[in-house]
């Protein structure tokens, strides 16, 4: 039985499907797009170095639709309170957060929702608490069910790391309720 989802998400042009970090996408749909290379499936080993990503990035700039969005600092905290709304609304617990500068992980217990509800209420939340008229959002998401506590533990603690292990300093969100020995 599922007991908890862990989601990934990213933003427009940050994360493409032939991205040389990797992705979990099936295909290029963009035919632009799909002449920089076809899709790299699952996280490379090992990584581009970051001269061939620039390369790759500047490359794909010209087959986007509109500039690439990227989260800062003074984004971060505005895209937390929207996501805020959406856990108390729902009555969600969620467990762990990290709101990368391209990609945002979220992780909460299962609910009445489905899923994709869910991922939608909080693009939602994000794009509206940023004042923003077009989606910061890229379709989709890579989507975990997980079914034991153990993995819901890691996934937890994969997500409080995210941000260390990109050199930055912890989040802390005020919607998060974190995992214990005894409400895992």
């Amino acid at each position: 039985m599922i007991i908890a989802y862990h989601v990934i998400f990213t933003t427009y042009g940050t994360w493409l499907p032939n991205d040389p970090r990797g992705s979990y996408s099936k295909t290029v749909y963009d035919a632009e797009l799909k002449a920089l290379g076809d899709v790299r499936h699952g996280k490379q080993n090992p990584q581009p170095n970051a001269t061939s990503l620039r390369r790759f990035w500047t490359a794909s700039r010209g087959a986007l639709k509109r500039p690439p969005f990227f989260i800062d600092d003074s984004k971060r905290g505005i895209i937390a309170q929207g996501f805020a709304r959406v856990v108390q609304r729902l009555g969600l617990t969620a467990r762990a957060c990290a709101i990368m500068n391209d990609h945002v992980h979220l992780l909460w217990n299962r609910s009445d929702h489905r899923i994709a509800y869910v991922i939608g209420q909080f693009k939602s939340a994000g794009t509206h608490a940023l004042g923003l008229s077009e989606t910061p959002w890229t379709k989709g998401a890579w989507k975990v069910f997980i079914a034991d506590t153990e993995t819901i533990s890691s996934a937890a603690r994969y997500i409080e790391m995210n941000p260390i292990n990109a050199g930055r300093e912890p989040q802390h969100w005020n919607f998060i309720t974190p995992l214990s020995p005894n409400n895992a």
